[in-house]
């Protein structure tokens, strides 16, 4: 029996096809089809399968990940939706926070909201910020206000209501109603989709899942209906953007959770290596085709937020992009991918990205019919990349093509092919750098104590170079690191993160109001748990609340002890609030009062147990592969570099760079002051010969 894993990503689609009872793996990888991603991945299965003698009626599971949420909103290709509102409340999409996330900007642009205004209708209602109703629902004017949004041709409806969190009644009650009049249309209700307070933030996350979900519906039962058409027998499980696996139907009712389920697959990946290796602390680097992010796990632990941004108008400047409050990899894009665009910008030099040249046309040395110089084709120059090997030698890359768009780039900006190949190379690894140390920094970390695991497509290229960089010591780069995110799938478990608003200062928390909380969110975490078929026996909770000190307007995340809690538990966990903030900043204040903003419950199945083949054979030191040119900036141009097949290194190999590995979905790049060595688990592990501690 096999259990296969499938990442679609904005250039390649990866597959991970994993034998339960042997423990091997295989690895698959094919061009990603834009206009039906789909296509592409049926395509990769059907490859993959006939590659390990094995029909689809032996998976035992599927589970996939997805951009197509993120992409729908980005390029604002959902659904046509509304949005209702409470009575006198219809423009909060275009007020958005109320301030300026660039002062200096007399010009700044923001997102165009995924509702127009005249897709906005208003109800007669209101909740007060303890869930009263101050304003009994007017259901006449909820039914008209269905009706002419109706009749404007929308195909989902959102619901979001003041104070909803702390009272869904009213929200319910529209649900109701707008199916009387309209069963055909889906609708989304903020007290189930973001129940946490921000009016602005919960009606943006309720409204995106709306837009996204009739498209999410069709694509998904796509997707089963054609599995089962190959033989595959069982359910379709999905990747969530925390971490966890869901069903076809959670995904379907709350696709808004899938925003970022492709990165969240590489995030447990670095968590497995992080436990294979011991090393309880790493930075992860996942460069794809389209963009690359950064995560880290800390004490062996993914670490996740509440809310995340996309759309963003300027790249890295946050605010800039419509909020979405989901539980999520904390992650950053640091990054273009390998298909970043290099051009130059309004003061004549070298830029790469944000624009990628995706899967169509894709690099110009795709010789599909691009023609922007892109990173990929850079590193081709470069000699990083062996062009009759790419894929594994399934597709080939043309050195004529990538040489004339770096030259046409090259002549604008006065310089030769190799400084323009270079130069591409050097401003996208030093962006990635400048990006991760901020983000780093901002969750105090010192990246010198951390080791760096790298995957995806492109990551192995740009690894050593990020490193460096960032002054680390260590890379490591995992078997099959080009599909390291479809592995994660394999290696995660079942669950379902619930977030239930109720702001609070801890000093005065009603605690058997606390305790009904936590045990409705246990009770809904350990059904949906259960039908996806968890014995009672294998499942975990763990707790958690959103602290801040009292006026400011960002928390931090703490984990609260299960069961009933006293108020002995509330003055530890104002403490460990304290103690965290002072990790974080600096410095604590730990006599202002601290206020919760939301409490959460996470409910897990246990870990699937993925074997980790070792070997002990006999130490190669032969070049498999030969060598070729390639350029290395510390021995100031192009030097003769060995190329070695990955799987032809024996396991306790150790070898000096410079030198270059191939395996048929990434190419690592070890530099001269560099040596590697292979460990029993067949990690290429990085050391440069110095290091600032």
């Amino acid at each position: 029996m096999y259990r296969l894993g499938i990442d679609i990503g904005g250039t390649f689609t990866d597959l991970v096809l994993l034998n339960i009872d042997t423990g091997e793996r295989r690895l698959g990888k094919v061009l990603t089809t834009p206009d039906d991603p789909a296509v592409g991945a049926l395509r990769g299965i059907e490859a993959i399968l006939s590659n390990a003698g094995a029909t689809a009626d032996e998976l035992r599971h599927v589970i996939h990940g997805t951009t197509l949420v993120i992409n729908a909103i980005i390029e604002q290709k959902g659904a046509r939706t509304a949005l209702l509102t409470t009575e006198g409340f219809p423009d909060i999409l275009e007020m958005r926070r109320g301030k300026r996330f660039d002062i200096d900007d007399l010009f700044i642009e923001v997102p165009k909201p995924l509702v127009p205004r005249n897709l906005v209708g208003e109800v007669t209602e209101r909740m007060d910020h303890n869930g009263k109703a101050l304003t009994p629902l007017d259901e006449e004017t909820a039914r008209i206000a269905t009706q002419t949004l109706v009749e404007a041709g929308v195909e989902a409806i959102a619901v979001s209501f003041l104070h909803s969190y702390r009272n869904a009644e009213h929200e319910i009650r529209t649900r109701e109603l707008i199916r009387e009049v309209a069963p055909e249309i889906p609708v989304s209700i903020s007290s189930e989709v973001a129940p946490d307070i921000r009016e602005y933030e919960r009606t943006s996350t309720t409204v995106a899942n709306a837009y996204t979900q009739p498209i999410m519906r069709r694509y998904l039962n796509r997707m089963a209906a054609d599995l089962k058409g190959l033989g595959y027998r069982h359910d379709l499980y999905l990747m969530l953007s925390d971490a966890g696996l869901t069903t076809v139907d959670t995904a379907t009712a709350f696709p808004i959770r899938l925003m970022e389920s492709g990165p969240a697959g590489g995030a447990v990946t670095a968590r497995h290596y992080s436990d294979l290796l011991g090393r309880p602390d790493l930075v992860a680097f996942d460069m794809g085709g389209t963009t690359a992010k950064i995560t880290f796990i800390s004490g062996g632990e993914i670490l996740t937020s509440d809310e995340l941004e996309t759309a963003r108008r300027y790249r890295f400047k946050r605010g800039s992009g419509l909020p979405i409050r989901i539980p999520v990899v904390e992650m950053m894009e640091i990054g273009s991918g390998g298909g970043g665009i290099a051009t130059i910008n309004d003061m004549g030099l070298l830029k790469v990205g944000p624009h990628s040249a995706g899967a169509s046309p894709g690099p110009a040395c795709y010789d599909l019919g691009g023609d922007n110089p892109t990173v990929t084709d850079a590193n081709l120059v470069l000699g990083y990349l062996n062009p009759s090997y790419f894929l594994g030698g399934r597709m080939t890359l043309s050195a004529e093509a990538a040489g004339a768009a770096l030259g046409r780039l090259g002549d604008r900006a006065g310089l030769d092919l190799t400084r323009t190949a270079w130069g591409v190379h050097e401003i996208v690894t030093e962006d990635m750098a400048q990006a991760a140390q901020l983000h780093l920094l901002e969750r105090g970390v010192d990246p010198r104590k951390f080791s760096l695991v790298a995957f995806g497509g492109a990551g192995p290229l740009h690894a050593c170079r990020l490193a460096k960089k960032l002054g680390i010591g260590e890379v490591v780069i995992p078997s099959g690191a080009g599909v390291a995110s479809a592995f994660g799938f394999l290696a995660a478990p079942l669950s379902i993160t619930l977030v239930q608003g109720y702001p609070i200062e801890l000093a005065s928390i009603d605690l058997d109001h606390l305790h009904a909380l936590f045990e409705q969110l246990e009770s809904r975490g350990r059904t949906f748990v259960e039908r996806a078929g968890v014995k009672a026996s294998e499942i975990s909770i763990r707790r958690f609340a959103s602290l801040r000190y009292r006026g400011q307007s960002s928390e931090l995340k703490i984990p609260v002890p299960n069961g009933r809690l006293t108020k002995d538990d509330i003055t530890h966990l104002s403490a460990a609030f304290s103690d965290e903030f002072q990790r974080v900043y600096g410095r604590a204040n730990r006599k202002v009062k601290v206020e919760a903003l939301n409490w959460q419950v996470q409910t897990s199945g246990p870990k699937p147990v993925v074997a980790n083949a070792k070997d002990s054979g006999t130490i190669e030191h032969t070049p498999v592969g030969g060598t070729r040119m390639a350029f290395f900036e510390e021995a100031n141009g192009y030097v003769v570099t060995p190329t070695y097949v990955r799987s032809a290194l024996a396991v306790g190999s150790s070898l000096r760079g410079p030198l270059l590995v191939e395996e048929d979905e990434s190419t690592t790049v070890i530099p001269p002051d560099a040596s590697l060595t292979i460990d029993e688990h067949r990690n290429l592990i990085i050391r440069f010969d110095t290091h600032v501690n």
